[in-house]
Order: structure tokens, then C-alpha cells, then sequence
């Protein structure tokens, strides 16, 4: 069972650091592409900026080691 965080009186899921943290990225990444003009390279750019997010959000999940799988071992 996870934990919640008590934040400011509200009970938090620890999944909302990482959501952030990710969305947070994900600005900053959009802001480059669109800058640098490449989402005229991408068919729906709606997409890419979803798989983007997501992405971003697995990394950040696989980093911190919050991910079901991180700690699994074979054996």
C-alpha cells in the first residue's frame, strides 16, 4: 500500500513529485522544439507532445527508482 503525504492539510500521492518534476521538463523541452522550429517535422505535433510527456515521466520515474520494476531482480 502506498503512503500519502500530508501537504499543507491535503493528502498528497508520492506519484505527484515525479508528475511535476516531469511537466516541469516537458515545458522546458517544448519551449527548445518550438524555438528551434521542429514541429514541422512531426504529422500531429498533439501526439508528440503526449509520447514527449510520457516519456519524460518514465524517465523520471526509472531514475528516482520509483518505478514498480526498478528494484526487481532476476534470480
Amino acid at each position: 500500500m502506498f503512503d500519502e503525504w500530508a501537504f499543507l492539510g491535503f493528502l498528497v500521492p508520492p506519484l505527484t513529485v515525479p508528475v511535476f518534476v516531469a511537466l516541469g521538463l516537458y515545458l522546458l523541452t517544448k519551449r527548445v522544439i518550438v524555438r528551434l522550429g521542429l514541429y514541422r517535422w512531426f504529422w500531429h505535433p498533439a501526439l508528440l507532445d503526449v509520447a514527449l510527456y510520457i516519456l519524460l515521466l518514465w524517465a523520471v520515474l526509472k531514475l528516482s527508482g520509483a518505478l514498480p520494476i526498478a528494484g526487481l531482480t532476476e534470480g
